[in-house]
């Protein structure tokens, strides 16, 4: 039995230093075009200087022009990147940014899009509005199916691919995220629906599943964790006296905390998640998932219930997570 053990470790170790090792087969880049949603901060922002350098020509979406980030971009950039005002929920601006990018790129098309703009909201499901989870899902889904069914024929042109950010969210459920997760949930299925689709025209679909960024990409500090912060308030006092009573004010303040406190344990780096988007745009051979750990700790311990959740009953994994959120892993 013992032996058994040392033979299995080695075989995962050696496992692991081939995966690291192996070269991996690139594409030339040779200027080619990628559009990027959600480039004023976050992911979406370094994801454009990084391709910049890389040589690509970069479409940065940004959901407003002025922003600190669109600005920077064009202070930082080349004259590849081209700043586009690109708020996903409306056709408008969907429109423009396709007719721009169809005159730049012209004959080779566009080589990828990375659906990265996303936000969020935090609450029980009978203190959440209605109006919450349209708006996050307006932006999170529909803003995504919307910008990919724009520029998916200069996609098939190009062979190229689509490259979709979701998030552990996506792949396993604990409280109080239901407004952000069924947008993930639901990106998940269109992504996977679409590379179905797609593998008759050559055309390659990753989803990139971060786990705990979210203190760096801008959506638990500053003027997001504030808005989070005030939503909460707005929940509690539109929510009915009866719910108020059930949950108790106490059960909200434990939620507040919370949000404070989630910048202290995400990851010090977005670098993990920026080297599966480049390797999603440019390896011949792209992985169809790429679950990113993040976390301040030995385990980001989301990403390793969403992998035990393939392995385990419904039931182990709810007495599980909900253990979890007792001992204050959120």
């Amino acid at each position: 039995m013992f032996l058994s053990a040392i033979v299995l470790v080695l075989v995962i170790c050696l496992y692991v230093i081939y995966t690291k090792t192996k070269k991996v087969p690139k594409v030339k880049i040779n200027g080619k075009a990628v559009l990027i949603t959600g480039c004023d901060t976050g992911f979406g922002h370094e994801l454009a200087k990084r391709l910049d350098q890389l040589g690509f020509t970069v479409f940065a979406g940004c959901l407003s022009e002025k922003s600190t980030g669109a600005q920077d971009l064009r202070k930082t950039s080349s004259r590849r990147v081209h700043v586009l005002k690109l708020d996903v929920t409306k056709s408008d601006d969907i429109e423009r940014a396709t007719e721009t990018v169809r005159k730049i790129c012209k004959g080779p098309g566009l080589w990828a899009l990375v659906n990265n703009a996303g936000i969020d909201s935090f609450g029980d499901v009978e203190f959440c509005t209605m109006d919450m989870y349209r708006r996050v899902a307006e932006v999170n889904l529909f803003g995504m199916i919307q910008v990919t069914k724009a520029l998916l024929p200069l996609i098939r042109h190009s062979k190229g691919r689509v490259v979709n950010v979701t998030s552990v969210k996506g792949i396993i459920a604990r409280p109080t995220i239901s407004v952000y997760g069924i947008t993930k949930f639901g990106a998940e299925n269109f992504s996977d629906c679409l590379r179905l689709e797609m593998r008759k025209f050559g055309v390659k679909v990753s989803i990139v599943e971060p786990g705990n960024f979210g203190g760096l990409t801008g959506i638990v500090k500053d003027q997001n964790l504030k808005r989070l912060v005030d939503e909460m308030e707005l929940m509690w006092d539109r929510a009915d006296k009866e719910i108020r009573e059930a949950y108790g004010r106490e059960h909200l303040e434990e939620q507040r905390n919370g949000l404070y406190k989630a910048p202290e344990n995400c990851a010090l780096s977005l670098e993990p998640v920026l080297c599966a988007l480049e390797d999603a745009i440019v390896s011949e051979n792209p992985a169809i998932r790429y679950l990113v750990d993040g976390g301040r700790g030995l385990l980001d311990w989301h990403n390793w219930f969403g992998r035990l959740h393939y392995y385990l009953p419904t039931e182990w994994m709810d007495f599980i997570i909900d253990q979890a959120w007792k001992f204050g892993i959120r």
